[in-house]
């Protein structure tokens, strides 16, 4: 028998794969704005990485699906799920490459988009890259964890959720860790495919997984429940 079509279920996938886009565009917006605070602003580090934490704010709000915000909830996820994952990256990759596409035609573009391809090649050129790239992801991926679980568990301590959510994503750009979906961004403006992007952009992707999914299995191990 030929089963019925399920437009409901079409529409939610839909409606996810939209939220990925708008996600990895959100991501875009706030790679673009802190390489501009970089440009124009003398040690513009700092300004740039509370201009990103925006994007994390806006993601949360809007509920719209981050690669590295899906991770937290992995433990919690069925296997007929982990499509979502996949899916998640591909859809906010696109997202920046959107977003990289309309930054490259605006007046501030040569500058912004030099500045990315210079942040990127530098790491690219460092004797350890690889070692950097999956323990910089490591760090990113804890920090992501820490901001996108602060929505549930900051309100039983009495903390503002708002705090918890922005403060992670400042340290984590202040510290330059690599965030899979940022750094797309600054791969896309460095026009360059080789063995060592593709290896960089995979490390950062497992670094940013095994960061992200600790905290969550200690939690889920604390309330005895078993993976």
């Amino acid at each position: 028998m030929i089963q019925k079509f399920n437009r409901g279920a079409f529409n939610d996938i839909v409606h996810f794969i939209f939220m990925t886009l708008l996600s990895g565009a959100m991501i875009g917006i706030c790679a673009t704005s802190s390489l501009t605070a970089n440009v124009i602003v003398e040690n513009g580090r700092i300004v740039g990485a509370l201009l990103f934490s925006l994007g994390m704010f806006v993601i949360l709000a809007f509920e719209m699906k981050l690669f590295t915000g899906l991770i937290p909830k992995i433990p919690h996820t069925t296997p007929r799920s982990y499509w979502q994952i996949a899916v998640c990256l591909i859809g906010n990759f696109i997202g920046v490459y959107i977003v990289y596409i309309l930054v490259s035609q605006t007046y501030y573009a040569d500058k912004v988009l030099a500045s990315g391809a210079s942040l990127i090649k530098n790491k690219l050129e460092l004797d350890n890259w690889a070692f950097s790239a999956i323990s910089s992801g490591i760090l990113c991926g804890v920090l992501i964890t820490l901001s996108v679980l602060s929505v549930d568990h900051s309100h039983h301590k009495g903390l503002s959720a708002n705090v918890g959510v922005m403060f992670p994503i400042i340290v984590f750009v202040f510290c330059g860790f690599d965030h899979s979906i940022a750094n797309m961004f600054y791969f896309y403006c460095l026009k360059e495919i080789s063995w060592r992007v593709v290896g960089y952009i995979a490390l950062t992707i497992l670094g940013n997984l095994i960061g992200g999914i600790i905290l969550p299995l200690i939690l889920k191990l604390r309330d005895n429940d078993p993976v």
